[in-house]
Parts: structure tokens; sequence; C-alpha cells
């Protein structure tokens, strides 16, 4: 006979205990206390978030679904090659044991993570006054941010961004009013008739990793964010590879008083606390600020073993950005290697900057203890303003040797701010600065600039200069 006052906390316990273990499976992924890595595929077109995301034929569509999914060390998500995705990606950590990876799958281009928002159709402007658009609120998704780059035909063309609608008075100047939440265009038609794609990118990461550690992503296109392409703080042990990260920057970080509107943004960017990290084979092209950068502010801004390798870069502002403070802060083990830097300063944003400063290598104010600072065997050919900017002296903590720098006619080094070398003065920097002792300053012979092919040719300069006696910059593979 069974004693029912005894029954029933035994029946809660056995309930509890259930609860506890219960795996729920769909598709054969297991969820709940789940310990085993799994992997979990995405499709924008054919997928349903309702799926298992187990497989191809069970993928999962959205971002959204992507960043709520309870990812464990070890999982990899795949996203669908020839699919575009608009939003925002935010990452799930791993461990040091077992990263989490974002990668793709199937054939086609790159899957597109991308930052903007459509407004290629004639319903979704109205002309407000002669010559000027705006867009219409409730015929697109709504700009709950601010719009710092209008895209026009993927590229071929591009807005000027303003901050009043007084100033609206050239073609394809703009201004988002953050009040009403529209952008105001000046065009002489509808800018849906006038161009196939518009294309407004709002101010936010595209993929926003602040606080994430023990990931890698391969293989992403990541396109039109006006803040950072990768973007966030306090970071540890992220891999970055193969990827593409263009068009990107512009939107309104902050105003300051007597400086104006200051803008985003970097392509990858490690702001303050950061270590560990790997930055490899990937190409970044029209960026606002920096294609590259570790930098940061702040007591707890230690950025350790960081290695920048093997990067293609164009029409960036600057290639790679470094500063680092206060004084307290340590800065250790950055390599920057084999990268081909080309026309900085000579992007989309260069002639609407504030302060127009094209450099491959723009080194503001760095009081931080910095030591193993190595810039090597790369590539720094053409640039608006100079190669090399470098605001404060640090030379005790910095390497650099082995690279290739080319200016036909304008300064190749801006050095203490007021100090100019000139093409010919290159070697008047190596003996009075000390650094760059074994660069060559000459002009790289590319295979295919036009196609965006900048290996080195047999016969160019720079092709025995690295000091593994083979060629400087990216080594990609054929």
């Amino acid at each position: 006979m069974i004693d029912s006052k005894k029954a029933v906390p035994e029946r809660r316990v056995c309930a509890a205990v259930l609860a506890a273990v219960v795996i729920l499976t769909a598709g054969g992924v297991a969820w709940g206390q789940r310990t085993a890595p799994a992997t979990f595929y995405v499709d924008s077109d054919k997928g349903d978030d309702k799926a298992s995301g187990a497989g191809e034929a069970a993928a999962w569509r959205t971002l959204e679904r992507v960043n709520s999914a309870e990812l464990i060390g070890g999982d990899t998500v795949r996203f669908a090659r020839g699919r575009v995705w608009r939003g925002q990606l935010k990452p799930r950590s791993g461990s040091e044991k077992a990263r989490i990876t974002y990668t793709s799958y199937g054939q086609g281009p790159k899957p597109i993570l991308q930052g903007s928002l459509d407004y290629s159709q004639a319903d979704q402007w109205e002309q407000t006054t002669p010559g000027i658009w705006a867009t219409v609120g409730g015929r697109g998704q709504p700009l709950e941010a601010d719009i710092g780059i209008l895209i026009l035909d993927h590229g071929a063309k591009w807005g000027v961004k303003k901050w009043s609608q007084a100033d609206l008075k050239a073609p394809l100047d703009y201004w988002y009013d953050a009040a009403s939440k529209r952008v105001f265009v000046a065009c002489d038609a509808n800018p849906a008739s006038r161009f196939k794609s518009v294309e407004l990118a709002l101010t936010r990461h595209i993929v926003n990793q602040g606080g994430v550690h023990d990931v890698t992503y391969d293989g992403l296109a990541v396109r039109y964010g006006a803040a950072h392409g990768f973007g966030g703080g306090s970071t540890a042990r992220i891999t970055i590879r193969n990827c593409d990260v263009y068009w990107i920057g512009g939107g309104l970080q902050y105003a300051k008083p007597g400086r104006g509107p200051v803008r985003y943004g970097n392509g990858i960017e490690f702001w303050s606390a950061a270590r560990d990290h790997l930055v490899e084979h990937n190409r970044l092209w029209e960026i606002y600020d920096a294609a590259l950068t570790n930098q940061g502010r702040g007591d707890n801004s230690n950025q350790i073993n960081i290695t920048w390798r093997h990067n293609v870069i164009w029409n960036a502002e600057y290639s790679f950005e470094f500063w680092n403070g206060p004084a307290s802060a340590v800065t250790r083990n950055i390599v920057f290697e084999h990268n081909t830097c080309v026309d900085a300063g000579c992007g989309w944003a260069h002639a609407q900057r504030p302060n127009p400063n094209g450099a491959h290598l723009m080194f503001y104010n760095n009081p931080s203890a910095t030591e193993g600072f190595v810039i090597r065997n790369n590539i720094f050919a053409s640039s608006s303003e100079v190669c090399l900017r470098m605001d404060n002296d640090w030379r005790a903590g910095l390497t650099m040797s082995n690279n290739l720098y080319w200016q036909a006619d304008k300064p190749v080094v801006r050095w203490l701010v007021k100090q100019h070398f000139a093409p010919a003065a290159f070697g008047e920097y190596q003996a009075k600065v000390g650094l760059d002792r074994k660069s060559h300053l000459a002009q790289p012979l590319f295979r295919d600039p036009a196609g965006r092919d900048y290996r080195l040719r047999a016969d160019s300069p720079g092709a025995k200069l690295a000091d593994d006696g083979q060629a400087v910059g990216a080594r990609t593979e054929e």
C-alpha cells in the first residue's frame, strides 16, 4: 500500500529531476542540458526559424534566431553562401578549449551580413520641396538610428552627409533628421527612380562582439554599416579570417563642442581591453576611418598579443590605426605583418571628413607602456597625405623593418606632428629616426591592380624584400 503523504513529495522530486535533465530533441539536435557541440545552418531565403537548424533542409532563417540560440563551446553556425542577412550579429562566447565558429556552407559568393535598410522603391520617397526628397514614414523600415552612408547602386555613387536641411545644396547631399527619423536627400528626381539600389547604412556595428571571447569568423562578408564592421570592447581570443569588410562607417558617434560631429567607424576594431586576437587573410575597402585598429583608453586598456597579417586593404582613410593610454595601460606583442595597404585616404569618405588626413599607419598619441610592437614585411603604397604618421615618440617599444613604401610626390612620413620626410628624404628618415632601416621606397608592380589583385609581380621591387627573402605584402593562395 502506498502512503499518499509520502508519494506527493516523491513525485515532486522526480519531476524536478526530470525537468533538470530532460533533453528536447528537434531534428537531431539536443537542447536543454546540451554538452555535445553541434552545427547549425542558416538560409535567409529557404530557412525557417521554427526549424531545428540541424541541417541544410532544416535551416534557420534570421539573424535574430541565430542571436537567440543557446550556443555552447564547439558549436558552428553556417550561413548559406549567396544569401544576405540584414541586421546585427551578436555572437556568443565559447571557451578556451572550444570556440564557437561563424562561417559558411554551399557554393557561391560569401554570405553577406548587411547593416543597411533597402529604400529602393519609389513609394518609399516623397518630394518635400523642389529638389528635396525624403523617406516616407510607414512605407519602409523605421530609421531608428543615424544614417551614416547613403549608398547608391552598391557604391557607384554615394551621398555626402550634412547636419541640417539648410545644408542640402549639392546633388546627393543628405541629412538624417533624428526628430522625425527621416532622411532628406538633394536629388533632381525620386532617388529610387534615379538609382537601381538605394541603401541607408544604420549606425550600428554589424558584428557586435563587445565582451565576447573564444570566437572564430571565417568566410563572411560584412558590409554597409555606419558604425564598425566588427566592433566592441573587452574581447579575448577572437579570430577573423577570410572575410570581406566594406563600405563601413560615417554614422554620428558624438558631437564635441568646438569640434563638431565625430563620425564612426572602423572595419575591424578591438577597443580597450583586448588580447590574443588573430586577424588574417581578409579584404577591406571603403572604410570611413581605419580598416584595422586596436585602440583604447582607460587603466584597464591592456592590449596584448594581437596579430594582423596577410590582409589586403584599399581606399580606407587609415589602413591601420593605433593609440592607447593612459601610461598605466599596457600594449604588448602587437604584430602587423605581411599586409598590403593601397590608396589610403582615397575612398568615399575622404572629401567629406572634417579632417581629411589619409595614412596607412596612423599612430595617434600613445602614452601606454608599449613593448614588442612590430611592423614588418608590409606594402604601404600611395596615400592622400602620408604613409606613416606618428604623433609621439614611443620608439623604445617599436620595431619597423622590411617594409615597402611608395609615394610619388607627397611626404612618406609625418614625424612627431611637425616634421615631414618627402620621398627624396626617405634615407634621412631612416638615419635620423632609426626605424625602417631594412625597408625600401619604390613603386610596387602589382599583378592586376585594376582587378584588385595586389600580389607583387616577380619583377617588382619588394619581391625579395621580406625577412625570409620572399615577397612582402599579403600572401594569398593562388
